[in-house]
């Protein structure tokens, strides 16, 4: 595909799906404004009709935007990290689909290979969730902008460190808690409110718990992680508890003879590969995940970046940080699903 056959950025973006990039304009070090494409892979500059920022003053936006946001997601990252994750192609597409398929009969077991044996087949069922996008703006004015320049000071970035993270702490309170947001039925669940989940009751909460009573919260990671077992999920899980129950876990286990501490203990158990703080999880509320594709992925229109625009006659910038994703939480044709959610008041 050849990029001098558009007329412009936008020609360019609109005839091959929307692109975060055509709205980061920057001005080159030869005063050209300019935007950057992706052709076979590689960055190729494209000359745009308009920009107020200079690269390396994009560079420090998006130092901070990335910096913040990565500290931020904690589940968000994870499945990204583990390559949990579906690529829609840009932010096109509102609604990601996907099939859960049903099991076939147990195998026949004969002493001749001429036996007919029991003909089955599978069953599919199509699940969608939208897919939103998660954004927070903010403005510059450009006579700021100049003055920080004449003066050799750097941009200002705190307010785009900030809505970094009001973006992603919104984007974790989806993972974990899912969204108020339907589209023709379908709705954004989380860990905390996917019908598909298991659900184990807790007793005392946790951080309610006297040092003698420690050995509860191992007895009921253990159910928990019966329970998936139950459904035929057997791991890697990784245990996201909450902030107030951190502490906690590095108080000694108690058992006789056992000297470790209550998160040495619940990590001996087969199955845990990590137990995960994560900020956005609130309440007494812990939750077993299963980290393969069959159970959790995250759907991804745009990784989270900063677009910008012009107002005002280029008087004032307005700027975007954005993220266009959605988390996928599957269960099988018969509704098992590889998510345990503990908890005092589980429904």
């Amino acid at each position: 595909m050849k990029l001098n056959q558009y007329a412009s950025p936008a020609a360019f973006f609109a005839a091959n799906r929307l692109a975060a990039n055509a709205n980061r304009p920057f001005i080159d070090k030869n005063g050209e404004p300019c935007v950057f494409v992706n052709q076979n892979g590689k960055p190729v500059k494209m000359r745009a009709n308009a920009a107020l920022l200079r690269y390396d003053e994009w560079k420090d936006i998006d130092r901070q935007v990335i910096g913040i946001a990565t500290q931020r997601l904690t589940g968000i990252a994870d499945l990204v990290g583990r390559g949990l994750t579906h690529n829609l192609g840009g932010l096109g597409v509102s609604m990601s689909l996907w099939q859960s398929s049903s099991d076939l009969t147990e195998a026949n077991v004969s002493m001749s290979g001429g036996t007919s044996g029991e003909e089955d087949s599978v069953a599919f069922n199509t699940n969608q969730v939208p897919v939103p996008i998660i954004h927070k703006d903010f403005r510059l004015d450009i006579r700021r902008l100049e003055a920080s320049r004449r003066h050799g000071e750097a941009l200002d970035t705190l307010t785009a460190s900030i809505a970094a993270r009001v973006v992603a702490e919104k984007s974790e309170d989806m993972l974990f808690a899912g969204l108020p947001i339907q589209v023709e039925g379908n709705t954004i669940y989380g860990y905390t409110t996917f019908p598909g989940r298991v659900t184990v009751d807790m007793g005392t909460p946790w951080d309610q718990l006297t040092p003698e009573q420690n050995g509860q919260i191992v007895e009921e990671v253990n159910a928990m992680l019966a329970a998936a077992r139950a459904n035929r999920y057997y791991g890697p899980f990784v245990l996201y508890i909450p902030g107030n129950y951190e502490g906690k876990l590095d108080e000694d286990y108690r058992s006789a003879g056992d000297q470790r501490t209550l998160r040495e203990r619940i990590m001996a158990l087969n199955g845990i590969s990590e137990i995960k703080v994560a900020d956005r999880l609130e309440g007494d509320n812990v939750i077993l995940v299963q980290m393969t594709k069959d159970v959790i992925d995250l759907a991804i229109g745009q990784d989270i970046t900063t677009i910008q625009w012009v107002t005002m006659g280029g008087m004032v910038e307005h700027f975007r940080v954005m993220a266009c994703w959605a988390p996928r939480l599957k269960s099988d044709f018969d509704n098992h699903a590889g998510i345990v959610h503990l908890s005092t008041s589980t429904t």
